[in-house]
């Protein structure tokens, strides 16, 4: 029965029939046989009220952005705490083959239990465990391979040059631009194709999984052993990974239980490097460069030599080629480790203590290479970066059950103590004697370099949770935790978390058993209470110095005839720094019919933050002189709906479900504290990226009203003066918005002309799973989607001939000219752009664009062999599938770029002219074929 189903919450698990809380829940059934190799994009439309972004393909490096209700603040982090076996830990690399459940705690009451970080959610993720009986193994493989969702397309080298002279006037002949387009001279008139060089293959991926199980009355164990290979699209590029977890459980004697949870995960993410004495930012910035490069110059001579490229330094074919490298290679093991006592009957003690071991291991190298007899490019260099994280958790725990006729009461009381300890080296050498022996010791002592650093934090915390029910019909909840951060001066170190909430289970009263049968459930439900967020770094209350090094400048000092290095303190601290919270607010209706077969529930939640922790900076820093640190400065809201619609139904053979959930959240500053500025256009806010009554992440510039289509047009049209003092026709055409009284005044200028044109946070979620079963074969289709949303086409990926850079296929398509001056033409003029940007490359409405998509998440086929045929040879069952991630996309985004991956993820909180790298991954499309065995 659907309502019988048991959810894991806060330290414990609870019949669905008695949450009160705003709790989701995913189960192993939706995560199997998701080729991801990060555990975060498997969520992607799988609950109301969490957003899972996916900005990056990379391997390695394509884990998903979650947010639960919206984005929490806009100084601390606003990312969920993750919560794994009731220890806190990380998703990234957790194999989905180990995962019972995910359970997501989004509003006060569910996840006041872990007050000090829940101010944004919780995650909890539970691993499989044994059962008591016959050994059961099971095996799960899958092989595939991956395409770019999307791909932009660039003018090939004779449209290059067509373009560049009508941008730059008469800069290649006819003679080059019949050379470029007959290939009778490919050393000096190529044709290149860079992007597609970069991404010259479909990279392969892998994951396997083998999984033990079994127990006794007293012992129950299950091992899982995991490996997962993913070769990017990029030559060079790769990364894999290594599962290792056993989960034990045993009863020692009649009331001593002990349940040992141990595992470790090794990856290895190789990336290609730059040559020497090219800043690029490995895979991501030779992409950034395969953007940018015009399709006229030679990747590689006919004499075997490379072309010099935009720097003289090579192009993206050289770079690719070169010998450099990045690698990372992390592991981390965990020790996990409870041991339960039962008193008496209905009182358990536990004791928990877990230990977390996390070292990184980072080699970059820049090789020295040949580009041609005139470029040598060196000398090479050689970099070691460790890290070491440890973290250690102590935690008590008492909970106690009791039942007296309709009463229901169950209580929990803990302690919970945590440490974590950060160090990192670093060392550095150049001039080893090549590009083959790659260790410090063999580069040269002249220049070797070295570092180290370190930081801790620690918490502390008292917690108590009382639950009361009467004849399972009216609910009562009450939490309560007292949280201490390291991260607050002695003073504010500690602050009170409370939450309550109550539920009215309808369908339990007689009038309704009685008239309405057909209701199998129906409760009311509503909460509120305080949550804390103090995810800041570490010392944010401590005076800040800097020492200047030997020679330097900054903060030296003249003694005795001599500069000596000397010591400025930098940053202006708050002694009152304390925790920010935030205030949640919940009521909710479930109701479920037909038995159960068909479940809707609709719940609003009002978010208020309040202290945040935030820097205001800007023009305050630059008058004192000084850095401030973070400020309990600001108020944010999130308010919003979520709406979940559950059917499921069996007809004979064939079987079916349906899943939908759909979320509205509003995100709006409320005020920024020492941080507000009045705009002279009666906006207040911080003047960039922060305005009272706005959203945050918003791109704030100009109204754009088309283009210019002739002289008289730009005569008639407001003074642009202020803002484009030679505006011409091709020219965006910026609106007056406003003036000093408060309505247009003939001119555009930035100072009353700007507006919030929109923002990165998606208004709408929304996901569609459904499920189909028919005499073995199974089909299940999962979508999802936003709306509402706004990305910045801007950089390489927006301007064309932006920093020397090419031009894409779309931007010449639909390019406003002379002999065609249409107002409405999708790109102005054409013109040469350098970083400073141009008038018409300014933030404005003509560059931002709806973000909105559908995506077709996940599409499976399968076919479970009849047991019959297999019990003869000792299987269990089989099942073969077919599997299609990230299939197709609906969206009215520019052509070959994906919305989800954005062009701008971060709105600049600096000048509002274009200044992007272009550096982006693209989301993959996965084509896998897959078997599950068990044995």
């Amino acid at each position: 029965d659907e309502m019988q189903q048991v959810v894991v919450i806060g330290y414990g698990t609870q019949k669905r029939e008695n949450i009160i809380g705003s709790v989701a829940q995913v189960s192993a059934e939706q995560l199997q046989n998701r080729p991801v190799t990060q555990l975060t994009n498997a969520l992607s439309g799988q609950m109301a009220g969490v957003t899972v972004i996916q900005r990056s393909g990379q391997p390695g490096a394509s884990a998903g952005v979650i947010n639960v209700r919206g984005v929490g603040s806009f100084g601390a982090s606003s990312g969920a705490l993750v919560i794994v076996d009731g220890i806190p830990g990380s998703m990234n690399d957790i194999d989905p083959n180990d995962v019972e459940s995910i359970s997501v705690l989004k509003d006060a009451s569910s996840a006041a239990i872990y007050g000090a970080r829940a101010a944004n959610g919780v995650i909890l993720v539970t691993t499989k465990s044994g059962k008591s009986g016959k050994v059961k193994i099971t095996l799960n493989s899958y092989a595939g391979f991956q395409k770019p969702t999307a791909f932009p397309e660039f003018a090939n080298s004779w449209e290059y040059a067509t373009m560049y002279n009508e941008a730059a006037g008469a800069t290649y002949t006819a003679d080059d631009i019949k050379k470029f387009q007959d290939g009778s001279d490919p050393d000096n008139h190529p044709n290149s194709n860079f992007l597609k060089s970069v991404f010259s293959k479909s990279g392969l991926q892998t994951g396997h999984n083998l999984s033990v199980s079994s127990g006794t009355a007293n012992t129950q164990y299950s091992l899982s052993l995991g490996y997962l290979f993913q070769d990017g699209l990029v030559v060079k590029n790769n990364f894999d990974r290594y599962n290792i977890r056993l989960n034990i459980k045993t009863a020692l004697n009649s009331k001593l239980d002990l349940t040992t949870r141990l595992s470790g995960i090794k990856t290895s993410d190789k990336e290609p490097g730059p040559p020497a004495t090219l800043d690029l930012a490995g895979v991501t910035g030779i992409v950034n460069h395969a953007v940018r490069y015009p399709s006229t110059y030679a990747g590689r001579l006919s004499n075997g030599f490379y072309g010099a490229g935009v720097v003289q330094k090579g192009t993206p074919v050289s770079f690719l080629e070169s010998e450099s490298f990045n690698t990372n290679n992390a592991l981390n093991l965990n020790a996990n480790i409870r041991l339960d006592y039962k008193v008496i009957k209905g009182l358990k003690l536990s004791l928990i203590t877990a230990y977390n071991q996390f070292a990184t291991k980072r080699k970059e190298f820049l090789a020295t290479q040949i580009i041609n007899p005139q470029i040598i490019l060196g000398p090479n260099e050689l970099s070691v970066i460790n890290n070491s994280t440890t973290y250690y958790t102590l935690q008590g725990v008492a909970e106690y059950a009791k039942k007296m006729g309709d009463h229901q009461v169950s209580a929990l009381a803990g302690y919970s103590f945590e440490n974590s300890q950060f160090e990192q080296s670093n060392a550095y050498r150049n001039r080893l004697p090549g590009n083959e022996l790659i260790q410090l010791n063999v580069g040269s002592p002249d220049n070797q370099q070295s570092g180290g650093t370190g930081n801790e934090w620690a918490l502390e915390s008292v917690f108590g949770r009382l639950n009361y029910s009467y004849a399972n019909k009216y609910l009562i909840e009450g939490v309560i935790r007292r949280d201490g951060s390291s991260r607050f001066p002695a003073s504010k170190k500690y602050a009170y978390f409370p939450s309550g909430a109550v539920g009215y289970r309808l369908s339990q009263e007689n009038f309704i058993k009685d008239n309405f049968n057909w209701i199998s459930e129906l409760k009311l439900k509503a909460s509120v209470g305080i949550l804390g967020n103090q995810n800041i770094p570490n010392y944010p209350y401590q005076n800040t110095y800097r020492l200047s090094a030997d020679g330097g400048a900054t903060f030296s000092y003249p003694f005795g005839g001599a500069i000596n290095s000397g010591v400025a303190r930098t940053t202006i601290t708050d002694p009152n720094l304390h925790w920010e919270s935030t205030r949640t607010t919940d009521l909710g209706v479930e109701l479920g019919v037909l038995k159960g077969k068909l479940n809707v529930s609709a719940t609003y939640f009002n978010r208020y933050s309040y202290d945040i922790l935030y820097s205001p900076g800007g023009s305050v820093s630059s008058t004192l002189g000084f850095n401030l640190s973070k400020q309990n400065t600001g108020k944010l809201s999130n308010k919003g709906w979520e709406f979940l619609v559950s059917h499921n139904n069996q007809v004979g053979s064939f079987s079916y479900n349906l899943n939908g959930n759909f979320s509205i959240i509003k995100n709006r500053v409320l005020d920024l504290g020492v941080g507000n500025i009045n705009q002279p256009n009666g906006m207040v806010g911080n003047g960039s990226s922060l305005f009272i009554g706005s959203p945050m992440q918003i791109y704030y510039g100009y109204q754009a009203d088309g283009l210019f289509t002739d002289a008289e047009d730009v005569k008639k049209h407001a003074n642009q003066a202020a803002i484009n003092p030679s505006a011409q026709p091709g020219d965006v055409r910026y609106k007056d918005i406003s003036g000093p009284d408060g309505k247009p005044d003939g001119k555009v200028e930035a100072a009353y002309d700007r507006v919030v044109l929109g923002s990165n946070i998606p208004k709408y979620t929304f996901g569609l799973n459904v499920g189909l079963e028919y005499k073995g074969f199974d089909f299940s289709m999962l979508l999802q989607g936003v709306a509402e949303v706004t990305n910045f086409m801007n950089g390489y990926a927006g301007i064309a001939f932006n920093n020397f850079g090419s031009i894409q296929k779309w931007q010449i398509e639909e390019r406003w000219t002379k002999e065609n001056p249409r107002r409405d033409a999708g790109y102005p003029r054409l013109e040469l752009v350098t970083n400073a940007g141009t008038p018409n490359t300014l933030l404005s409405s003509f560059w931002v664009l709806d973000g909105s998509y559908l995506r077709g998440k996940n599409i499976q086929v399968g076919y479970t062999i009849p047991t019959g045929v297999l019990k003869r040879i000792g299987i269990a069952s089989i099942r073969v599938y077919a599997s299609g991630e990230n299939l197709f996309l609906v969206s009215n985004y520019r052509k070959g770029w994906d919305p989800e991956v954005g062009t701008d993820s971060s709105p600049s909180d600096d000048s509002n002219s274009i200044i992007s790298s272009g550096s982006y991954y693209p989301i993959l499309r996965n084509y896998t074929f897959g078997l599950n065995v068990n044995f």
